[in-house]
C-alpha cells in the first residue's frame, strides 16, 4: 500500500514538474482562472471552491466540498494550458487550452462540461497596475481635450523669440514681405 502512495506521489509532481516555468506573472489572474475552471469541471459556483495555497510558481491548491467530502485539486497555469489534477480523486485530470492577450491583461477560457449547462467563455483577468490605470484615464478622455492639451504643450516649448516671419507685429498692420 505504501508503495502505491508513493508511487502516485511521484506521478503527482512528475505531472506537475512538466508546467513550463515561465508561465503567467499574474497570480491574481491565475487564481481566477483556477477557480473559474474548477467551477466549470465540477459544475460548481466558482464562489463555493477556496483558494488554499500557492504551492510553486503558478501551481495552486484548491479546495472545494464535492462528492460528499472535502476535496483538493491542483491547478497548475502556464502560458497557454491549465492542468488541472484532483488530489483524492487522480482520475479527474484535465488540460484545457487558452488565449492570454497581453494587451488587456486578460485570459479566455472555451471550456465546457457535459455534467455543466454553463458554456459561455470563462474571462479573467489581472487587476491593473497604477501605470495602467493612469493609460486608460488618458485615453478616456475626448479627443479635444487631448488635442488641446498637446497644443498647450507646443505653445510651451515654442520659441519665445517673437512672432515667426510673415506675422504682424504687435497684432496690427499687414504682414510685411520677405526681404529679397
Amino acid at each position: 500500500m505504501r508503495r502505491i502512495l508513493i508511487a502516485l506521489s511521484l506521478a503527482l509532481a512528475m505531472t506537475l514538474a512538466v508546467i513550463p516555468a515561465e508561465a503567467s506573472d499574474y497570480m491574481d489572474m491565475d487564481i481566477c482562472l483556477g477557480k473559474q475552471v474548477l467551477g466549470r469541471i465540477l459544475c460548481k459556483d466558482p464562489q463555493e471552491i477556496n483558494y488554499v495555497a500557492k504551492v510553486r510558481d503558478n501551481i495552486y491548491l484548491f479546495s472545494v466540498f464535492y462528492a460528499k467530502q472535502e476535496a483538493r485539486f491542483v491547478v497548475g497555469i502556464s502560458d497557454s494550458k491549465i492542468r488541472v489534477q484532483g488530489r483524492e480523486f487522480l482520475k479527474l485530470t484535465r488540460t484545457i487550452p487558452y488565449d492570454f492577450n497581453k494587451t488587456t491583461k486578460c485570459a479566455v477560457v472555451e471550456y465546457s462540461s457535459s455534467e455543466c449547462t454553463r458554456t459561455e467563455p470563462i474571462v479573467c483577468c489581472s487587476e491593473k497596475t497604477d501605470e495602467d490605470v493612469k493609460e486608460q484615464k488618458f485615453w478616456d478622455r475626448p479627443i479635444p481635450d487631448l488635442l488641446e492639451e498637446d497644443l498647450k504643450k507646443a505653445l510651451e516649448v515654442a520659441p519665445p523669440d517673437g512672432p515667426a516671419q510673415g506675422q504682424p507685429q504687435g497684432g496690427q498692420g499687414a504682414p510685411t514681405p520677405p526681404a529679397q
